[in-house]
């Protein structure tokens, strides 16, 4: 929505989304041109103008009418007592036009106030909150607040107009869902596995869920296969007494067929092959003459190989007649699988009965996938469904029960179903099965359902596999304020399911080396071996000044072959961020660093000290010589070079002493170059500020650095031995506790702190009073008081840093350490 002046005193409102041609309306109130308006920016239904007619007007835009008019002071030359004001004569009034308002706009901060501007460069505020409740209504500044906003977990936040109260309240959107929910749980938390299932078989609907519940029973069973076969209707008490019980009497013996009777020529044969012990002959006479019992009795005398062979062709000639007889010889010659492969699909039941009787235990699984996959093969799904619980196949057993989760479509209560049997089979397997990723969404989607009711707690228990979903939603349950609440992710907490991902532009590192090879570094102190040695000679034989020329000449090549075999100056390595994924830069020398890539020096010619010329000598080569061993002998002083510019000597001073904000009088080589040498130093130490150490006796002796390494610790007096083992203890848990890059980026430099913290402290450098606040930083430590220990290093850094940094930094990464991984 804008506004806009129309000509003639009209204003134009538009709305930019629907047309750029046709206002949304006109406002006519000015009697000449708009000159100016403003939009409040605390109510968007209040709009201010001025015009023309020396009138500012407040606008309501729900009415599209001026609810007010902002008044005008008419500047009149009559004072309150009624005589002539002053400025008023002599031409000092002011006419109408002059005080005519050319620009009015709404305060952005004080809510009903605007500000008015006229030609007589007056500017006047206002206050309008009066005027604005004129519509009827109250503006929006004044209206109480009140909203409502939705979160995670079905939290609803809200806040009332009458009330200063902010509520949060749990919305259940599908009480049901929660119903039953709660209803599994405490019944299956209330009985075992098998009572539970006997009860949903129950409560079952349908037959197949009835079957379902039964086969789930079964699985916990101790004797599950004759609980398996008394379910599919094959009680073997029962079937043994009918078999004792039977009786043919009942039966037509004319029906049945008659056994033929052995000739005597065959009885002959039969009785010659035996005299010889020749029982394949007589064996193959009894087939011959259809006496079967007769063969086989005859072939269990006569070897297992007549006796094998005999089966076979017994079964291969009786099978049709007797169907059963393709059951024994499976199970004689091991051929259940095959068995299987020709079972009849609608014979199932009497197939599974066969494999629970007749299949090893070993076995036995894989036999009810395969009748199951026989089962799919046929159409039967629901069938195959049982076989697969009887393999223990998970990942085949849900194929069914997800193809009627479809079905059911956006049921959450056929999701509850789902849900529940599978998390019972998951206790027949004892958690040993991963559910795949299909199965892992549906469990996510049923947490989800759950959250969204509020029931975080219970949500948290159906998160299973590590699907994107599972693992996101894992991540906000263990995050929100339910989250202590829940067991499971407590005991493991989750990853961060997120990657971080670095937005920002890493820094090429194309031929940068962080660390120079040994190969390349034993090559270069090879190549300038002989290079030193020619040089020595060249020193010898020349004269000072190609001496010098030379000299200044090897110390360029030497700097840049240095910085260019890393691509960075001398100490400086590229390292990378973990956080942040940039590159950036440190000396290792120093400890400093930086974001930017360091810039190599520009090298300055090395001072040399100035030659003395001797009388001539008969000999001007053994006086070269001279001159170049005298000065390679002799130490270099702060000498310039004779011929060197006054800038380059201006540098070095400058650098050695500060920033060059300093006096002649505590310098002595400024006080040489500008000629104003004192006959005292003013300054009796070096420990006053701006006192150069060269003008004290040639300044303090530097400290030999201390290493950082764990390497030839000393052994501190009894009053600090425990300092010793007790911050060496800390820093173990440290690196043993540290993860990632830039946390044992952490614990190598409180190693190193605490190195040289502990060797400073048998030099006796440190001060006791500094060791003591030491000790009580560790035994705060120790005490898990981290506040205490984190100010102390505070109070440290403040106080100490310029005698001890080189161990202080350390300190404090080591307590931050502490704080964080609560050691």
């Amino acid at each position: 929505m804008t506004a806009s002046e129309g000509g003639g005193g009209h204003l134009r409102l538009w709305d930019l989304r629907a047309s750029t041609s046709m206002p949304l309306t006109s406002l006519e109130a000015h009697a000449g041109g708009v000159l100016s308006m403003d939009w409040c920016p605390h109510d968007d239904t209040l709009l201010v103008s001025c015009g023309n007619d020396n009138r500012t007007l407040l606008w309501d835009l729900y009415s599209l009418q001026p609810i007010a008019e902002v008044p005008n002071e008419d500047v009149a030359a009559v004072n309150d007592y009624g005589n002539v004001d002053p400025s008023s004569l002599y031409g000092g009034g002011l006419s109408s036009s002059q005080q005519k308002r050319n620009d009015v706009q709404w305060s952005p901060l004080r809510r009903g106030v605007i500000s008015t501007c006229s030609f007589n460069r007056k500017i006047q505020a206002h206050s309008v909150v009066g005027l604005a409740t004129k519509c009827g209504r109250p503006p929006k500044w004044m209206s109480p607040g009140s909203g409502v906003s939705c979160g995670f977990g079905g939290s609803v936040v809200s806040i009332e107009s009458q009330q200063k109260l902010v509520k949060i309240d749990t919305v259940v959107e599908h009480p049901e869902l929660v119903e039953a929910s709660e209803k599994f749980e405490s019944e299956f938390a209330a009985t075992d596995c098998i009572t539970y299932c006997h009860t949903m078989a129950e409560r079952a609907e349908d037959d197949y869920e009835s079957q379902v519940w039964s086969f789930m029973q079964i699985m916990f069973e101790t004797d599950a296969r004759e609980q398996l076969l008394n379910y599919l209707g094959f009680d073997p008490e029962k079937i043994n007494q009918v078999a004792m019980e039977y009786d043919e009497d009942g039966s037509n013996p004319s029906d049945a067929e008659p056994i033929p009777a052995m000739s005597k020529d065959a009885e002959n044969v039969v009785k010659d092959a035996l005299l010889v012990g020749n029982f394949e002959a007589a064996v193959e006479c009894c087939f011959r003459s259809g006496n079967y019992a007769d063969a086989l009795v005859l072939a269990s005398c006569g070897g297992a190989e007549l006796w094998a062979k005999t089966q076979a062709e017994y079964f291969s000639r009786e099978a049709k007649r007797r169907p059963f007889l393709s059951l024994v010889s499976a199970v004689i010659h091991g051929q259940l699988t095959e068995f299987v492969g020709r079972s009849d699909p609608k014979k199932w039941r009497e197939t599974l009965a066969v494999l629970s009787t007749y299949g090893q235990s070993e076995e036995f699984p894989s036999l009810c996938a395969a009748l199951g996959d026989r089962l799919e093969e046929f159409g039967d799904a629901a069938n195959a469904s049982l076989c697969y619980m009887c393999a223990l196949d998970l990942g085949q057993a849900v194929k069914y029960w997800k193809l009627t989760l479809e079905d059911a479509g956006t049921n959450l209560l056929s999701l509850q179903d789902f849900v529940e049997k599978v998390s019972v089979f998951m206790q027949a397997l004892d958690g040993s099965v991963d559910l795949d990723d299909e199965v892992s969404n549906l469990f996510a989607d049923y947490s989800k359902a759950l959250a969204n009711q509020g029931d975080l707690v219970s949500a948290a228990k159906y998160l299973k596999g590590n699907t994107k979903d599972t693992n996101e939603l894992r991540d906000r349950i263990y995050r929100s304020r339910f989250g202590s609440f829940c067991p499971e992710l407590m005991a493991s907490p989750p990853d961060f399911p997120y990657n971080y991902v670095n937005v920002g532009v890493a820094r090429d590192l194309h031929g940068i080396t962080l660390k120079q090879p040994v190969a390349q570094t034993q090559q270069y102190h090879e190549q300038q071996q002989p290079q030193q040695q020619e040089q020595r000679i060249t020193y010898e034989t020349q004269s000072f000044a190609s001496q010098s020329n030379a000299q200044v000449q090897q110390q360029q090549p030497q700097q840049e072959a240095q910085q260019s075999s890393s691509g960075l100056p001398q100490g400086w390595v590229a390292l990378q961020d973990p956080s942040s994924g940039r590159t950036y830069y440190a000396n290792q020398n120093t400890g400093e660093s930086t974001w930017d890539p360091p810039v190599a020096a520009s090298p300055a010619l090395a001072p040399q000290p100035e030659p003395s010329y001797s009388q001539p000598d008969a000999s001007p080569t053994r006086s070269s010589q001279h001159a170049a061993t005298n000065q390679m002998q002799q130490p270099q002083t702060n000498g310039a070079v004779k011929g060197a510019t006054s800038v380059t000597t201006t540098q070095k001073v400058a650098s050695k002493y500060g920033d060059g904000f300093v006096t002649s009088a505590s310098n002595p080589q400024l006080a040489e170059q500008y000629g104003n040498v004192g006959t005292s130093n003013p300054y009796s130490n070096a420990n006053r500020p701006g006192t150069a150490a060269a003008a004290v006796g040639g300044g303090q002796m530097k400290k030999a650095p201390v290493s950082g390494t764990l390497d030839s610790m000393p052994t501190l007096s009894e009053d600090y031995a425990h300092l010793q083992s007790g911050l060496l203890a800390v820093v173990e848990q440290l690196h043993a506790s540290a993860v990632g890059g830039m946390e044992k980026k952490q614990a190598m430099e409180s190693q190193k702190a605490v190195a040289v913290f502990i060797k400073t402290l048998a030099r006796g450098e440190i001060d006791s009073d500094v060791a003591n606040q030491v000790t009580t930083m560790l035994s705060a430590l120790q005490n898990r008081d981290y506040g205490t220990a984190s100010a102390v290093v505070t109070r440290l850094i403040s106080n100490e840093w310029k005698d001890h940094k080189d161990w202080l930094k350390g300190m404090k990464f080591l307590v931050q350490m502490a704080s964080k991984k609560q050691l």
